[in-house]
């Protein structure tokens, strides 16, 4: 995960994105996920561009530093291997994109707020 380094971009060039609270960080990263995984389904971009942007170790680090529950750090480390199943075992790639989609509604489904509470995610760059 990138950091912001005054000077690198002009603010209106970034987009941040910012969940408050462990449950709310883990919603954000289930309902990427899903979107990563939809366009992967699609064909849109391939499995090095998704593990490079977003399935990848950091992102793990980053949900054990959150102490994430186990069925997204589950879906998230199945990602992972979404590249090597490309290159290893292309024929099986379909069946190992839709296994993380049931894994990241399962956990979107533990995580679902009971209401509208809390910021939105979108917020202007400092």
């Amino acid at each position: 995960m990138s950091e912001y380094r005054p000077g690198s971009l002009e603010p209106h060039d970034l987009l941040w994105l910012r969940a408050e609270g462990n449950d709310d960080a883990q919603r954000l990263i289930a309902m990427a996920a899903l979107g990563v995984c939809r366009a992967l389904s699609l064909g849109t971009i391939s499995p090095p561009y998704a593990c490079h942007r977003l399935f990848g170790p950091a992102l793990l680090a980053r949900l054990d530093q959150l102490g994430a529950r186990p069925t997204l750090r589950h879906a998230i480390h199945l990602a992972t291997e979404l590249e090597d199943v490309a290159n290893l075992i292309p024929d099986k790639l379909a069946g190992s994109i839709a296994e993380v989609e049931t894994e990241l509604l399962k956990a979107l489904t533990e995580l679902a707020p009971a209401s509208l509470a809390g910021e939105k995610w979108l917020v202007k760059a400092p």
